[in-house]
């Protein structure tokens, strides 16, 4: 299935939980609900589903999730799809929930940007670090026009370098991994940083460090990028400046800004929802301040939370198991063991 094509919508009908984020965290909150046989709705901001594995570094691979050895980003993502679409969530794709209200009986009405407003008996943020945004270089202020033609902030697809000359910026773990990951499909890479030394994981640095000796790649560090010269929408070099004022040319086809991203939490910072370190502060049952609220993922803070995707699959997992107490107040909750719940769903198919 292809994930940006998604889109099911049963209109305003009222939902056992409404998740907020549709990145692996919410995908996995859609799975657990059906295995606990509650219906959802995710409601995506984006035109597709995947949050920010789908959206900046889809064919970067992915080492800590647990079962798998190493999976692309965007197979990750797929792969989490079609163990959740057996239960058919609906999804609601490039809609931006702005604000939520409580009503007196209990349930939550979120409303989006277009206006249309949605009911539901919980509600489940896993909303990742928010909106987010790349981080640019202040002195490359005049580059709009080759964004996504030679200047890119992330690789969505590996063909855009293919053959060219690529000048990656940075010293963290996504400038390291493309830095090897392009090796054979640039013509020549280029990698800069402005500190002394990488901020990365240790085998990706000594990956790096092996092609710079084997002369597969130039490496520059304590440099900056101070300008660039461009032909339309075209990159012709990029000028750099080393921390004792030299400088040199390098020409380049491509340059790939690899700095990070600046997060927002956007209309839930407005929200009155407790928040400690930019994210809503959670209990032991994963539940917001409100009653009936809950959050997954990087967006939810407790003590000792680790901000890596199988905690969110955990947060995820713990986070609508406990939202059945509110939204079956009363009823006693069974654990059913995934195996003997698909053997049943098996039998009932056949």
């Amino acid at each position: 299935m292809t994930l940006n094509k998604l889109y099911f919508d049963s209109g305003e009908e009222i939902r056992d939980l409404t998740i907020v984020g549709g990145g692996p965290t919410g995908i996995f909150a859609a799975f657990q609900c059906g295995m606990n046989n509650i219906t959802c709705r995710i409601i995506e901001s984006m035109p597709l589903l995947g949050g920010q594995l789908a959206a900046l570094y889809p064919e970067k691979h992915i080492y800590d999730v647990a079962g798998f050895q190493e999976v692309p980003a965007a197979g990750l993502v797929d792969t989490l799809w079609k163990q959740t679409e057996r239960y058919n969530p609906e999804v609601i794709l490039g809609e931006t929930v702005t604000r939520y209200r409580k009503l007196e009986d209990g349930t939550f009405e979120v409303t989006v940007g277009s206006g249309r407003v949605f009911l539901s008996r919980a509600l489940l943020i896993a909303a990742g670090l928010g909106a987010f945004s790349p981080r640019k270089l202040p002195q490359l202020d005049t580059i709009d026009h080759l964004e996504g033609h030679s200047v890119f902030y992330a690789v969505q697809n590996v063909s855009d370098f293919a053959g060219k000359r690529v000048v990656i910026v940075g010293g963290g773990d996504s400038a390291l991994d493309w830095t090897v990951g392009l090796l054979n499909t640039a013509e020549r890479v280029t990698l800069v940083h402005r500190m002394h030394e990488f901020q990365g994981h240790g085998k990706t640095a000594r990956e790096v460090s092996e092609a710079m000796e084997a002369g597969r790649i130039n490496v520059m560090l304590n440099t900056e990028v101070v300008s660039i010269e461009a032909e339309g929408e075209r990159l012709k070099a990029v000028n750099l400046r080393s921390k004792n004022r030299a400088t040199c040319r390098v020409e380049a086809d491509c340059l790939l800004l690899l700095i990070g991203f600046k997060s927002n939490l956007g209309p839930l910072a407005e929200w009155d929802l407790k928040l400690m370190d930019n994210a809503l502060v959670v209990d032991s049952h994963m539940q917001t301040s409100v009653d009936g609220l809950y959050a997954a993922g990087d967006i939810a803070y407790y003590p000792g939370k680790l901000k890596i995707i199988q905690t969110g699959l955990s947060d995820a997992a713990m986070a609508v198991r406990h939202s059945l107490t509110y939204i079956k107040p009363g009823e006693k909750i069974r654990h059913t063991f995934s195996s003997v719940k698909m053997a049943k769903e098996k039998k009932n198919d056949s």
